[in-house]
């Protein structure tokens, strides 16, 4: 397709006449038989599409909204969940089990807290704070050095 169609397809396809170019435009449609070709079928698509359109005075039968109301909450009803999601007692379950949960939750948050457990990981280098002593064979000497290094350097942690 040409640019000068391409420019104004969307006033051919909706059955405008360009302003500018009118002239020339029609006498391009006229002469290229590929372009013409081609606007008419996009024209001949757009109609059919036109024709799928459902009538905007079109409204569903009286009591269709209330049917359809009516098969949800017969649908809802064969549920195993339902029991839970629509009573009273699934909501107080619901309640309870969150209740339960933040309580317990802040019983183990305070005694961690307070058995000293969540602190730093230096906590737990200064219970095995101790110097190897540096005797012994070479791959001794070397074990107690890395040992010496490695309870050091998680204490500066």
């Amino acid at each position: 397709m040409h640019g000068s169609v391409r420019n104004n397809l969307e006033d051919l396809l909706m059955g405008k006449q360009p302003a500018s170019e009118g002239q020339g435009l029609r006498r391009h449609l006229s002469d290229c038989s590929e372009c013409s070709a081609e606007v008419g079928s996009m024209k001949t698509q757009s109609e059919l599409l036109k024709a799928l359109r459902a009538p905007e005075e079109m409204e569903p039968t009286p009591g269709f909204y209330a049917r359809v109301i009516q098969r949800i909450e017969e649908r809802a009803k064969d549920s195993i969940w339902a029991a839970f999601l629509y009573s009273q007692f699934g909501t107080r379950l619901a309640y309870a089990s969150l209740t339960i949960a933040l309580v317990l939750g802040t019983y183990v948050v305070a005694q961690e807290s307070r058995d000293g457990h969540l602190g730093t990981s230096s906590a737990i280098a200064q219970d095995f704070h101790y110097d190897a002593p540096v005797t012994g064979s070479q791959a001794q000497q070397r074990d107690a050095v890395l040992a010496n290094f490695a309870i050091h350097q998680g204490s500066l942690q």
